[in-house]
């Protein structure tokens, strides 16, 4: 198991590492400051719980000595195995995977995730990605796309 920690919470990383994890020390993989975009620029290091440093979790694609990788929040439950998705992400073994409207799944699956329900807003048709939970191949080449598409900041609202 790993952790990415921000410099700022290294005196808190003690309880990880005493139950076994990996404790790998990260700045944030990208500069806010740098970001084009003027709405994301000056809203990301002023929202959520933790600001740009919510990007930690794009450290995820680095772990390429792993076939699959699952990142998940401190907050996350997990109550069901994930063998399914990790043979389907591996093996390409798809036929226990539980597909909406009789469709079929992808043969190259690079990632799940979740939509976040909670977080729409009335009249809002289309959740965004819940970041707290995503299972990925590792990929340095999207690395470094997600992290791109954050300095160009071409975020839009609605």
């Amino acid at each position: 198991m790993v952790a990415f920690v921000h410099p700022q919470a290294v005196e808190c990383s003690q309880p990880l590492e005493t139950l076994g994890y990996e404790v790998q020390v990260r700045e944030t993989p990208i500069d806010a400051s740098k970001i084009k975009g003027d709405f994301l620029r000056e809203k990301v290091v002023k929202t959520g719980c933790c600001q740009e440093k919510e990007y930690l979790k794009l450290y995820a694609y680095t772990l390429t000595e792993f076939p699959v990788v699952v990142h998940l929040d401190l907050d996350s439950l997990i109550l069901q195995p994930f063998d399914d998705l990790y043979d389907s992400m591996i093996d390409g073994d798809n036929g226990k995977l539980p597909i909406m409207y009789n469709s079929t799944a992808p043969t190259d699956i690079q990632a799940f995730y979740t939509k976040d329900y909670n977080m729409v807003h009335p009249g809002h048709a289309h959740p965004g990605m819940q970041g707290g939970f995503i299972v990925i191949k590792p990929n340095l080449d999207y690395f470094e796309e997600y992290r791109q598409t954050i300095l160009e900041g071409d975020y839009r609202r609605g």
